[in-house]
């Protein structure tokens, strides 16, 4: 049985508005590319927070230390980074990065601010970043790109939409994120294959990426859904989900009923389209009756959030999963998101 890292934080949900979250699509994106991005051991957070999970800071700034590492992890370099003796020229530069820099420099990757300084601490910005990945998909500010304009060619690949240009201020590690993250599915200049299988990322093709949904929202019960959505180019979906163990703030949740594949929940649906009507989960293969205490999960808060003045305690969900893909291969998930309530609804 294969483990995959999974342990996301996807913002606050509405629950007054039922299935609509509060966070936009593209702060969505980039949490998920990030957490995809650390399951691939190609991205890390700056610590970890109370349940051991990265915290990914992806509303700071990308320092240049934190650029250069990504760079040399999508070249797939990293091994031959740590195993080795590169020359250090620069004598600002921390230790957990200095392989990682010294590499770069002596590939002709990066430099310095002068022969001594790097300067690891600096901000990096979008065109600088832009820079970096295109010159790991093979391409030369020398001859195919100017550096401080590289979105020309970036949206030219369609590594990027027009999401940056010369007037973009704040280019955060959210942004460093989901552009490395699209750079999986650009093909290297020169080659046939996308990154990801040059890199030959173990099982990348078969991840199964998936969003949660809340269909119900009752006193001390949610009734959730599980359905894929897109992952380099596709959607892939369990064959079989299941939930083993639940908990909302520690305390722990009681599973009422599951029905843990597509077939079983449209069954589920449609035994009871009498009592609700019409209902269309979409291409959901999972879903899940959670009973909890309320008030208890509540106490446990550890933050809040306000809208319109009113404070309402933060509900983390942590899921332990189990899904099966379809060459049979289990996959154990652990998850956590987070919601708030401010009214209840739905009709599971």
């Amino acid at each position: 049985m294969k483990k995959r890292f999974a342990a996301l934080v996807l913002g606050l949900a509405l629950l007054g508005n039922l299935g609509c979250p509060a966070w936009a699509v593209e702060e969505h994106e980039k949490e998920n590319a990030a957490a995809l991005l650390y399951s691939m051991e190609l991205f890390q957070g700056i610590g970890t927070d109370a349940f051991g999970n990265p915290i990914f800071a992806l509303d700071k700034a990308p320092t240049r230390a934190q650029s250069v590492t990504m760079l040399v992890r999508l070249l797939g370099g990293e091994g031959e980074v740590l195993a080795g003796d590169w020359t250090m020229p620069f004598q600002d530069v921390p230790e957990w990065a200095a392989p990682y820099v010294a590499y770069a420099y002596e590939k002709g990757l990066t430099t310095g601010r002068s022969p001594t300084r790097f300067d690891p601490d600096s901000p990096v910005g979008a065109a600088e970043y832009l820079s970096f990945v295109l010159r790991a998909l093979g391409y030369s500010s020398e001859k195919d790109f100017q550096w401080d304009s590289a979105w020309t060619l970036t949206d030219k690949l369609g590594l990027t939409k027009k999401e940056y240009d010369e007037t973009t201020s704040d280019f955060t590690r959210g942004d460093m994120a989901w552009v490395s993250f699209r750079a999986l599915e650009q093909k290297p200049k020169g080659q046939s294959k996308a990154l990801w299988q040059v890199l030959e990322l173990e099982d990348v093709s078969q991840v199964c990426w998936w969003q949660e949904n809340v269909e119900t929202c009752q006193p001390g019960r949610f009734v959730l859904s599980f359905a894929p959505v897109e992952f380099l180019g596709k959607k892939t979906a369990y064959t079989k989900f299941e939930v083993t163990k639940a908990s909302i703030n520690g305390v722990a949740c009681r599973i009422e009923e599951q029905y843990s594949t597509a077939k079983a929940v449209k069954d589920h649906v449609k035994e009871r389209e009498e009592a609700l009507g019409s209902l269309d989960l979409g291409e959901a293969f999972a879903l899940v009756y959670l009973k909890y205490d309320e008030a208890a999960a509540k106490a446990a808060a550890s933050r809040e959030e306000t809208l319109n003045g009113v404070a309402y305690p933060v509900l983390t969900f942590c899921l332990e999963l189990t899904g099966t893909r379809k060459d049979g291969t289990q996959v154990e998930e652990v998850v956590y998101f987070d919601y708030y309530l401010n009214g209840y609804g739905g009709r599971l």
